[in-house]
């Protein structure tokens, strides 16, 4: 018996003029390839399948989208067939490719006809190829005869419709793609002026970078590097550069009573071709799907192999609980601000989410983080921070055991509170092999390192803490701590300075530019930045403790001892004093 001939193809004629190379996943017209995005490419796949046949818009949304997607239909499919259009110079007038049946569907009435390649053991000259006899039309052909062709040109869609899936359309493309690949998720923008909300628009920029981190396969740039692109002005690919990733993901959000408008595209960096994009419409309960399916699509256009654990991660909810949600995302919202106003809002925030959903492990380890600024940076007694801290880092672990913050949490508590360095490494090594990739817990570990003195270990954890977030200002100057710890001066000066040009007002550059001159004797350069650092950390204790210290060594006693003093008077923990394991743990924490 003969075999199918649509089976057997390694490239397809649509009419007389197109060629769909099968192998390649590429339409082609006179030898050149033509630009179709995935969706348009799949619905066109899903048309030639059933030529002849009406594919309805339903059919369409299930066999492209799922079920379960909540999309704008309309405009999507729409948008599609035009794409598919402008590439054939189809005329939806007198159409030779898509006949659209009004109010229904589409068909693909155009002839396919199969291409034989020569066999030679180098397939480079594909275009040499032979056509042959063009397949039955659903009319001319015996029934039987139609139904064994076309149940071959249904094969042959399905099977390289679950090849993209796999591999993704864009892992084909002759351009190579740099692995592993970065991605920026920007912070939403409202769909129109003066209906935005900063804490949904932060918030699920936040829910998306917890979800695609947890890929494994996917650098993405954590929430404190992208808060600074909120508004409606921030342009995705200057962001995107200055943010150094190969792909950007931005959107539009508004929520309008119980309903959720979403509009989001995914763009390549380096020319700004647009990689993806999709909307949906649903209810604000439907939010979390929104977020699986978004999040499941940039991994598919970004030709992502995940295993079934990390696919089986995107889909993990942290709450299924709407309300609880809420009020996290506004936790995060001030969490980010990191100061001391922000600080305690994001603990009342998120002991609400926590009220709501006691399970809420992502909430507990938030709680857990913004405690521990609290305490370190003056704004509460250690004592006070310590137990509450330790109770929500612990119970975060206790309920999953599988969440990367809640071990970085923990590891802060023992590390920054409890001096236990061992314990506390412990804690950072498990964050890191569950997410390899989270600056926090690298930068965090880097201090510990630095604290006990393994500074060269400490240093390539600084170095890859500002490799996965190149523009938090806190990672950038870090790194010059541990590089004044090993003794290289000149290029630790350099960081600090790298980081002052992020942000001016960084007081943990301002010190560490101190430190350096201060170890030279010249006090006349390091008090100076001392008292940068006092007027920007609104006269934190460990900008204090720097100054005085620099003031007593240059010999102006009596202003030395009256920030002793004060220092004294106010004291909540031990003094972070120059020149001690714990004076550069206190001002180093970030």
């Amino acid at each position: 018996m003969a075999s199918d001939p649509v089976k057997t193809a390694e490239q397809i004629r649509l009419g007389e003029d197109f060629e769909f190379d099968l192998r390649a996943y590429e339409l082609r017209h006179a030898g050149r390839v033509l630009k179709l995005e995935r969706i348009p490419m799949e619905l066109l796949l899903l048309l030639i399948g059933q030529r002849g046949q009406l594919v309805t818009r339903d059919q369409i949304v299930e066999k492209i989208w799922g079920k379960d997607v909540f999309l704008d239909t309309d405009n999507s499919i729409n948008a599609a067939v035009r794409k598919i259009r402008q590439v054939l110079k189809d005329d939806p007038e007198q159409p030779r490719f898509v006949q659209t049946v009004t109010g229904r569907g589409y068909r693909f009435i155009a002839s396919i006809s199969q291409v034989h390649l020569p066999e030679t053991n180098d397939r480079q000259g594909m275009q040499k190829a032979t056509p042959v006899a063009t397949l039955p039309s659903p009319g001319s052909a015996h029934p039987a005869q139609w139904l064994w062709v076309r149940r071959g040109s249904i094969l042959v869609s399905v099977a390289l419709l679950l090849v993209v899936a796999a591999v993704g359309y864009y892992a084909l493309r002759t351009e190579p793609v740099k692995s592993p690949q970065t991605l920026a998720v920007l912070p939403f923008k409202p769909l129109s002026n003066g209906a935005g909300d900063e804490y949904l628009e932060l918030g699920m920029a936040d829910a998306l970078i917890t979800k695609l981190s947890r890929s494994g396969r996917l650098i993405v740039r954590p929430t404190s590097a992208i808060r600074k692109y909120a508004g409606p002005d921030a342009d995705p690919l200057a962001a995107g550069r200055t943010l150094q990733v190969d792909s950007v993901l931005e959107g539009n959000i508004q929520r309008v009573g119980d309903r959720l408008r979403v509009s989001i595209r995914l763009l390549r960096v380096r020319d700004g071709t647009g990689l993806w994009s999709d909307s949906y419409d649903t209810g604000f309960t439907d939010v979390f799907q929104v977020q699986d399916t978004v999040s499941e699509r940039v991994v598919d256009a970004l030709a992502l192999q995940l295993s079934s654990p990390e696919k089986a991660g995107l889909r993990k909810h942290d709450t299924t609980n709407v309300e609880a949600y809420e009020l996290y995302m506004r936790g995060v919202f001030f969490w980010n601000k990191r100061n001391e106003d922000g600080l305690r809002k994001a603990v009342s925030y998120f002991e609400q989410a926590i009220a709501v959903d006691e399970n809420y492990a992502l909430a507990h380890a938030g709680l857990a983080a913004a405690f521990s600024p609290l305490g370190y940076g003056g704004y509460s007694a250690p004592e006070e921070v310590h137990p509450k801290m330790r109770a929500a880092a612990m119970r975060a672990v206790t309920l999953d055991p599988t969440l990367p913050e809640a071990h970085v949490a923990l590891g802060a508590v023992l590390t920054f509170y409890e001096w236990n360095w061992s314990e506390g490494e412990k804690e950072f090594q498990r964050a890191l092999e569950l997410n390899p990739n989270s600056p926090l817990a690298h930068h965090w570990y880097g201090q510990l390192l630095d604290s006990v003195g393994r500074y060269e270990d400490a240093l390539k954890h600084r170095q890859r803490a500002q490799e996965l977030d190149p523009i938090t200002p806190i990672i950038v100057s870090a790194l010059g701590q541990t590089r004044f710890l090993l003794g290289d001066n000149e290029r630790a000066l350099a960081q600090f300075r790298k980081a002052l040009e992020l942000d001016n007002s960084l007081d943990h550059a301002h010190i560490g530019i101190g430190q350096v001159h201060e170890q030279r004797g010249e006090y006349e350069r390091a008090i100076p930045e001392y008292r940068l650092a006092v007027q920007y950390s609104a006269g934190s204790r460990r900008a204090r403790a720097a100054l005085g210290h620099a003031l007593a060594r240059a010999g102006a006693t009596p202003e030395a001892m009256q920030i002793l003093n004060e220092l004294l008077s106010t004291s909540h923990s031990p003094i972070c004093l120059p020149g001690s394991s714990r004076y550069d743990l206190c001002w180093a924490w970030g």
